[in-house]
């Protein structure tokens, strides 16, 4: 009798913690409340050979004029240019950014590099993503 009981009140519970399934999200495994970076932008599908483009947002916090010396990227695929390369305090320009999705297939990244006279943030980093077919 003793030997019921034990395994009545001791493994019992211990099974029910193990056979409980988890929670899945409905939003494919990620948060619903997901938080946005205004630096990446995600082009989501593509076909091959489309070319796509976006405008990100650079902002002068500075007290004083911010100066953009150049933007490059990470590829030939991805083409950038600021609107504006003065911006004076609180003054906002945008990066138009051109990804040409030749030559690629399934998911990539790619980077465009704001070089500033900032010397507390002297690049900004911009990345774009796309899921080629």
């Amino acid at each position: 009798m003793k030997v019921l009981l034990i395994i009545l009140f001791v493994f019992f519970p211990l099974t029910g913690c193990f056979s409980q399934n988890p929670k899945v999200s409905s939003s494919g495994g990620q948060d619903s409340e997901k938080v946005l970076d205004p630096n990446l932008w995600d082009f989501g599908s593509i076909k091959k050979d489309q070319i796509v483009s976006h405008d990100f947002q650079v902002k002068n916090n500075l007290s004083r004029k911010l100066i953009i010396n150049g933007v490059t990227t990470s590829c030939g695929c991805t083409a950038s240019a600021a609107k504006k390369n003065i911006l004076a305090p609180q003054e906002s320009t945008q990066i138009s950014v051109e990804f040409n999705s030749k030559g690629y297939k399934g998911e990539t990244s790619q980077f465009v590099y704001v070089n500033t006279d900032d010397p507390d943030n002297s690049v900004i980093k911009f990345t774009i993503k796309a899921f080629v077919q």
